[in-house]
């Protein structure tokens, strides 16, 4: 039995014989299981689907990444979601994941925002609204914000809140 409808695996290295697109992975996994209706009685022979709005919600997506080690890379939750585009989702309620990279799958940070966008194709995720960012070492919160996953940049622009949970050595020498 395949993954549920509601994940997708966007594990492949971009190029690669296997790189699957999110949008059109998730397309073929809800035709598959005969949730969405196939352009006409039989798939066309290039594996294109079409005669689907892209922007239709999609509840309780789930969107993995991996590293090329095949280690968990991120991980991206939401009440619901929606394509823009073949690379690009706006999420109701995320819940982003991001993992070290390792084997044992340690968790590096969390982040939680009511309304963000994910463009998985850069690895960017952002939003105009609150975001809740949680590590071990801190926790802040903030207001139109972004993340750069292969840079591990947050940026937080407005109403910036940061709670250290570690000792400071030496900040006022």
């Amino acid at each position: 039995m395949g993954p549920c409808a509601r994940c997708v695996n966007s594990s492949s290295a971009p190029g690669s014989h296997n790189s699957v697109p999110p949008l059109r992975a998730a397309l073929l996994v809800l035709c598959a299981a005969g949730l969405l209706p196939a352009a006409g009685p039989a798939a066309p022979a290039d594996d294109q689907v079409t005669g689907i709005a892209p922007n239709a919600p999609v509840t309780d997506p789930v969107i993995s990444t991996f590293t090329p080690d095949g280690n968990r890379s991120w991980l991206l939750r939401g009440s619901q979601c929606r394509f823009l585009s073949q690379n690009l989702i706006q999420f109701t309620n995320l819940n982003l994941t991001v993992f070290v990279g390792d084997a044992a799958n340690h968790i590096d940070s969390i982040f939680l925002s009511p309304e963000a966008t994910a463009a998985v194709d850069q690895q960017r995720v952002s939003g105009p609204a609150g975001v809740r960012v949680i590590t071990n070492d801190f926790e802040a919160t903030g207001v139109d914000w972004s993340y750069d996953h292969r840079q591990k940049k947050v940026s937080l622009r407005k109403n910036v809140r940061v709670v250290f949970h570690v000792q400071l050595q030496s900040l006022l020498r």
